[in-house]
């Protein structure tokens, strides 16, 4: 009987110092980004050498699927603490899943976000003796989010046809695409709320850059309307990074200055006020240095890149100048807002912006 016992007492050891032999240790925190970071897993052998193969499987938790397969050939495990050698690993064999996320990483050798777990198993030469295995969970995002950058959130622009703009997550891949939403605010207590009820007014698909003009072929935004916007980075159909959702309202009219008649003088039209004007925009200029012509431009105050052509000349006089320009000779639209801007001799130039009505 003590005999018996003896032997039962001597596998249950046996067996318990086979199952600690070979021990991985992994930081998914600091190298699960990437496939080649999978190499530095630490491999700790208490027993004799050993003769095997490492396998590592990763899969995404939340989708229930097997990402990648990687195979070592086999290798000396010595005693003590052990990496897998580089010239190793590089002859691995690699199998991909067929699925989104197995193509994300064929592709760019990088893991999308996810909750992953990363399980090692040696796998000995030897026929008969155990495998070791150890698995670990993580979650993996970027290591920089997305982050929208114009228009500026809760600012207020005067421009029906915006230029949007974000800084894309990182680590950032070519082929990363962007998708973009953009709605009015209307009553919703938030930029969230705005998204999840209200009808998308822009939803534009497949970006690849970081810069959006707004598209001509959209009614523009309207004026005193509140907007709220959002980006989505996208990689094979899975969402990398969501950005923010921020908000702007289109505000041009603050306060009208009505044409009366009366020659305003041109400074005190400078306060980001509107002049409303018909027939004539009249002003006061006063010339203080004998200039005989006044420089000037104007310009539509929603593309500000080409100015308007054939100006009329106009003369000046020393000291104070009445000046009229005619509206209807210089192909100006009604209804629209424009910018005349004056370069006074020696002085920083002057700025008013009016609606021709």
């Amino acid at each position: 009987m003590r005999i018996i016992l003896y032997f039962i007492l001597l596998t249950i050891f046996t067996a318990n110092t086979s199952t600690g032999q070979i021990i991985f240790h992994f930081i998914p925190e600091a190298y699960a980004r990437n496939l080649d970071a999978l190499s530095t897993v630490q491999i700790q052998n208490v027993s004799a050498i050993s003769n095997g193969q490492i396998s590592i499987t990763v899969r995404e938790n939340s989708k229930r699927i097997n990402v990648v397969e990687v195979t070592t050939p086999a290798f000396v495990i010595k005693q003590g603490v052990n990496v897998i050698p580089k010239n190793v690993f590089g002859n691995s064999l690699l199998k991909f899943g067929n699925n989104t996320y197995g193509k994300i990483v064929n592709q760019t050798k990088s893991f999308p976000p996810g909750d992953y777990s990363f399980c090692f198993v040696f796998i000995p030469i030897e026929k008969g003796s155990l495998e070791f295995e150890n698995c670990f969970d993580t979650f993996i995002e970027p290591l920089a989010p997305m982050q929208l950058l114009l228009p500026a959130d809760q600012d207020t622009i005067c421009l029906k046809r915006p230029v949007l703009s974000w800084q894309p997550p990182m680590p950032y891949s070519g082929s990363i695409y962007f998708r973009l939403v953009l709605t009015e605010k209307r009553q919703a207590r938030n930029g969230t709320e705005a998204m999840l009820k209200n009808t998308p007014l822009l939803l534009l698909d497949h970006i690849t850059g970081t810069t959006l003009m707004y598209p001509a072929n959209y009614p523009e935004l309207k004026e005193g309307v509140t907007y709220c916007w959002q980006v989505v980075a996208y990689q094979q159909g899975v969402i990398i990074s969501t950005s923010e959702v921020w908000e702007f309202t289109v505000k041009c009219k603050e306060e009208a200055v009505m044409d009366n008649d009366s020659y305003r003088e041109l400074k005190s039209l400078v306060n980001g006020n509107y002049y409303i004007t018909g027939q004539y925009l009249k002003f006061s200029f006063l010339n203080n240095y004998n200039i005989e012509e006044m420089q000037y431009t104007i310009l539509d105050i929603n593309e500000r890149v080409n100015p308007v052509k054939h100006l009329p000349k106009i003369k000046l006089i020393p000291g104070l100048n009445k000046i009229e320009i005619d509206i209807t000779e210089v192909g100006l639209k009604q209804g629209k807002t424009y910018i005349l801007k004056v370069f006074p001799f020696n002085e920083p130039p002057v700025e008013v912006r009016f609606i021709y009505q």
